[in-house]
């Protein structure tokens, strides 16, 4: 193309129109060279739409499933701390629920004591069978496991239970017990060994003259339940120290280490001590001596808080999931739907674009072909006048005759075959008139068809006929289709070459019209050459052909309302199929390929 117009514009009578063409091919070099090359090349507009999805899906997602996460996680935290200032509130009153029913028990024993001593004289109580008839009398619920009377002095002198041999007979004046009780009057002590050997601890209880003591062993085990009965879970536990640290009672657990200095603790109210495993409770007893200690293991008491916490957790991914598949499915119709409406609008301006194109080069088409035709009527005249003046002469007077007039056969042949160029070139400018008529396409087909057999058959190439019946009429320029189907026959037969078979075929179309298809058993198309193949001066024939024959029969196809498509056969081959609309002016609409 840029050859002939260089030769066109080199012509002394177009020296306008060449520096014309010339201005403007230097203007498309600068344009050309302002554009990037990665800018012009084009993007794959389906990984776009794929970019688009999961952004549009990750942006929805993350806008509904943060704010759901965020609550919950807030809501978790505060019901775990309200369920942890629950439990503590929970322990304290246990605590002092424990407290008090220790410090009844506890007074109960001394006002036991303190009501013998009221109701006997002391020498009644410092007889052993007297003793040890009260003590079966008082002591039927097996409270107490020992009783004995000690005089002033500190002397043991009466005694019932277990360890006779140990205590009858001791005398305790040097003891710290017996030093407070002889003070206080009341008196209960820490768990100690003592004379017995075995740890125990003791109420004792001072009639007001202070000249005897009447003391008596607690039941450990009923003691220890006092503290056994306490709700607390499988990881809690229950115990008294007192302000050394010392255990008064076992511990579930076997570990009475406390995170808090006992000796800090205040001898009334209740401290509530938390720390990242545990909750502890601690209260005073016996006079602030002992300190009651509940501790609960946070784990064990938030069971009920991390089950409820899984199935929240459950239901959040449960509702995460329907989140992302409904915005999946959402995004994806829509961006879909996008893509659809991108696709026809992307296709709808290539067409514009290429009619643009079309009529530009028509123009150009037409423009060169009657600047060439003048001179090639020129031509053609002088050739027939050299002819003429040929035949009037002698042939012996003229040497090289036979020369001369083959050399005026070539200039007819080669100026005829310019003539076909511009005829070809005007027709794909629109220069001739359509006449549109009721058609039938099997007709046509077959009258075409039947000009090129007979160079199909010297190529050892068959063509097949598989025409349907009763197809409906077609409002269309047969003349102008009948050149669309040599074009596309004949460009079928030079495909082929040698030995091969074309399948011309027709079939209505369900939206109404005709396709008819032209498939032959040649090589195929290459990718390259279906995105450019109706492009105008494209040609594979290397070199022996203008490029103009599918740029015009696409052109006429699209002017009698219809379509044109290339592809390849699955067995092999290309396929050229032309839709054209029926009577009625419906068209089929079928999906866009690239050109």
């Amino acid at each position: 193309m840029t050859q002939a117009l260089n030769a066109i514009c080199s012509r002394p009578g177009n020296a306008g129109l060449g520096a014309g063409l010339r201005k403007k091919k230097i203007n498309m070099k600068m344009y050309a060279a302002t554009i990037k090359k990665d800018i012009l090349e084009p993007r794959s507009r389906i990984a776009y739409y794929q970019r688009q999805k999961l952004i549009l899906i990750l942006i929805v997602t993350l806008v509904s499933v943060l704010p759901l996460i965020g609550i919950s996680l807030l809501s978790l935290h505060y019901y775990k701390g309200s369920w942890i200032e629950k439990t503590s509130a929970e322990l304290a009153s246990l605590a002092n629920s424990r407290k008090e029913t220790i410090e009844l028990f506890l007074a109960g024993q001394d006002n036991l004591l303190a009501g013998l001593m009221d109701l006997y004289p002391s020498e009644f109580l410092g007889q052993q069978a007297n003793l040890e008839r009260v003590f079966n009398a008082t002591n039927k619920s097996g409270v107490i496991t020992d009783l004995g009377v000690i005089n002033q002095g500190g002397s043991h002198v009466a005694y019932v239970g277990q360890f006779t041999e140990q205590l009858l007979g001791r005398n305790y004046a040097q003891t710290d017990w017996f030093a407070e009780v002889m003070r206080q009057g009341r008196y209960t002590s820490d768990i100690f060994s003592g004379f017995r050997g075995v740890p125990h601890f003791i109420v004792a209880v001072a009639n007001p003259e202070r000249t005897q003591i009447l003391r008596a062993t607690v039941n450990s085990d009923l003691f220890n339940s006092l503290l056994a009965s306490a709700e607390l879970s499988p990881g809690g536990d229950a115990f008294i120290v007192n302000r050394a640290g010392e255990p008064q009672t076992p511990s579930r657990a076997g570990d009475v280490e406390t995170p808090f200095q006992l000796s800090e603790l205040p001898t009334s109210g209740t401290s509530v001590i938390q720390t990242d495993d545990f909750i502890y409770s601690a209260t005073s007893l016996n006079a602030g001596q002992w300190v009651l200690v509940l501790k609960e293991d946070i784990d064990s008491s938030l069971a009920q808080f991390y089950s409820a916490r899984n199935r929240v957790a459950l239901l959040i991914a449960l509702a995460i999931a329907a989140i992302i598949g409904t915005a999946t499915i959402l995004i994806s119709s829509m961006v879909n739907r996008i893509q659809e409406a991108d696709q026809q609008r992307t296709s709808l301006n290539n067409r514009v674009l290429e009619s643009e194109r079309m009529a530009l080069i028509g123009r150009l088409a037409a423009s060169v072909s009657h600047e060439i035709n003048n001179p090639l009527q020129i031509i053609e005249g002088q050739a027939g006048w050299m002819d003429e003046l040929l035949s009037d002469e002698k042939e012996e007077s003229v040497e090289n005759l036979g020369e001369y007039r083959q050399a005026i056969a070539k200039i007819r042949t080669h100026v005829n075959r310019a003539k076909l160029i511009t005829h070809r070139l005007l027709g794909f400018s629109h220069a001739g008139e359509m006449v549109m008529a009721k058609t039938d396409i099997n007709q046509v087909i077959g009258e075409t068809v039947s000009f090129l057999e007979g160079e199909a058959n010297k190529n050892g190439i068959t063509i097949v006929r598989e025409f349907q019946a009763d197809l409906p009429e077609i409002l269309t320029d047969s003349s102008q289709l009948q050149q669309v189907l040599l074009n596309l026959v004949n460009n079928a037969i030079d495909a082929i070459g040698k030995d091969g078979r074309i399948i011309i075929s027709t079939a209505p179309v369900a939206s109404g019209g005709v396709v008819i298809s032209i498939s032959d058993t040649g090589p195929g198309l290459s990718d390259e050459v279906r995105q450019r193949i109706f492009a105008p001066f494209f040609t594979t024939k290397n070199g022996k052909g203008t490029g103009l024959g599918l740029s015009i029969s696409f052109n006429i196809i699209q002017r009698l309302g219809g379509d044109i498509k290339a592809d390849n056969n699955e067995q092999g081959g290309s396929v050229f199929q032309v839709f054209l609309p029926d009577a009625s002016g419906s068209k089929r609409t079928r999906p866009q390929e690239k050109r």
